[in-house]
């Protein structure tokens, strides 16, 4: 099976979600006056500067089960936990943050159906992106994907 084409997967319901998140944030720290970060105890679903996604692999059809993820930040860092992280964030810095936007790389993938999904949210450039997607193996998603999602060594 050649891997080479991509469908773009939208999701307006999360992003309202997480604007109706961001706005309870925002009205809690005025009720509240000022919230201040605490050294080393940054939360990775928001505020981390710069370029992050976290992102993680299910085994099976539905997002459930134990997820295999990490927290990829760009430019990489010495002892990130991502295992390739600077080759993701090169191909993520060419997509301009748009996983879809990777190129495919032309594999000859078995034609096994163990299903992967893959999810990953974070910041981009400024902006929140969120990215979820079913493949029919691994070996299709790491075609689809690049290094984004290669979370095992």
């Amino acid at each position: 099976m050649t891997v080479g084409t991509k469908r773009r997967t939208t999701l307006p319901a999360l992003s309202t979600l997480l604007a109706v998140a961001a706005a309870g944030a925002l009205l809690g720290t005025a009720a509240v006056g000022t919230a201040q970060a605490v050294p080393g105890t940054a939360d990775p679903r928001g505020t981390l500067p710069g370029n992050w996604f976290h992102v993680s692999v299910m085994e099976g059809d539905r997002a459930a089960g134990d997820p295999k993820g990490t927290l990829l930040r760009c430019p990489a860092r010495t002892g990130d936990s991502h295992p390739h992280a600077d080759a993701a964030c090169r191909e993520l810095a060419a997509a301009e943050g748009d996983i879809n936007r990777i190129p495919a790389e032309d594999l000859t993938c078995p034609m096994i159906y163990k299903p992967v999904r893959a999810v990953a949210h974070g910041m981009w450039d400024g902006r929140r992106v969120a990215y979820t997607r079913g493949f029919s193996n691994a070996c299709v998603l790491h075609a689809m994907t690049g290094s984004v999602f290669k979370v095992d060594d």
